[in-house]
């Protein structure tokens, strides 16, 4: 029969899953904020912010070219 566990043995054991604990809450804690956090909101545009083209017609300074909420051309880079 084995011996009962010394309290050193009880002290490890404490220490281990106290960093077994701290390593999953260092791991899971940016994720979780991540998940629950408020959308951020979603950037409007104005009319005078965007610029429709049918395709990309080379860069322009400022300007980034995409697909969103007024169509497909160039966008204000915000």
């Amino acid at each position: 029969m084995a011996a009962p566990p010394s309290a050193a043995t009880k002290v490890g054991a404490v220490l281990a899953s106290l960093a077994t604990a701290g390593g999953l809450y260092w791991y899971a804690e940016p994720r979780l904020t991540a998940m629950f956090a408020p959308p951020k909101p979603a950037k409007v545009y104005t009319q005078e912010e965007f610029s429709a083209a049918p395709a990309w017609e080379g860069s322009r300074p400022g300007w980034v070219f995409k697909k969103d909420q007024l169509g497909l051309g160039y966008y204000v880079d915000k």
